[in-house]
């Protein structure tokens, strides 16, 4: 009877293992790029999971699939996983400062936006005023004017505060302002001028 050839099984047996841990290595790192892709988190239980998904046919016929526990066992392989980990938190903390850095450029737009807004309804209430002549007269020269026309100017600029939100009407018509809800004009003034309609 012949003996077994113990070198030769224990070569066999070598060549198999290598060839299993070469393949897990890189089912890992497959596994990673396909969590990577879905943002997903970069844990032994996920990377396992993908594994599973992903493995060839020869990954298979070499046991190249492993369990977290055998991943917390292989010190390598929890290497691979916890560098992979700390890659994609730099990453998703770079994503982030962009996000942050583009949602302060949006802020600031929106902002030079108001801003430009507000510019073209101050020109449009000086224009209001300017029909009035009011800026540099007293009332004694107003009342002397008799081209004002008071009641299209008053409308004017009780319509202009009311779209801003800085007067509103109550139910009595007297033009309360928002601030501190006193009265701005009276309803008897709003009814002497006939400015009813507002």
């Amino acid at each position: 009877m012949m003996e077994k050839d113990l070198r030769s099984e224990n070569d066999n047996l070598k060549e198999w293992r290598d060839k299993k841990k070469s393949l897990t290595e890189q089912l890992i790192l497959r596994a990673i790029e396909e969590l990577q892709k879905l943002n997903a988190k970069i844990i032994p239980k996920n990377v396992c999971e993908m594994m599973a998904k992903i493995a060839t046919f020869e990954d298979k016929k070499y046991d190249a699939v492993i369990t977290p526990s055998a991943i917390s066992k292989n010190t390598i392989y929890k290497n691979m996983i916890s560098k992979a980990k700390e890659e994609s938190k730099l990453n998703n903390t770079k994503n982030e400062k962009y996000k942050i850095d583009g949602d302060k450029q949006f802020e600031i737009f929106k902002l030079k936006t108001i801003i430009a807004k507000q510019e073209a309804k101050n020109k449009e209430l000086e224009a209001i005023i300017q029909r009035a002549n009011i800026q540099n007269s007293n009332s004694f020269q107003i009342q002397k004017n008799n081209n004002i026309d008071f009641q299209n100017i008053l409308k004017d600029l009780i319509n202009f505060t009311r779209q801003e939100g800085i007067v509103f009407l109550d139910k009595d018509m007297n033009l309360i302002t928002e601030s501190e809800h006193k009265i701005l004009i009276s309803s008897r003034i709003i009814k002497l001028l006939n400015l009813g309609n507002l």
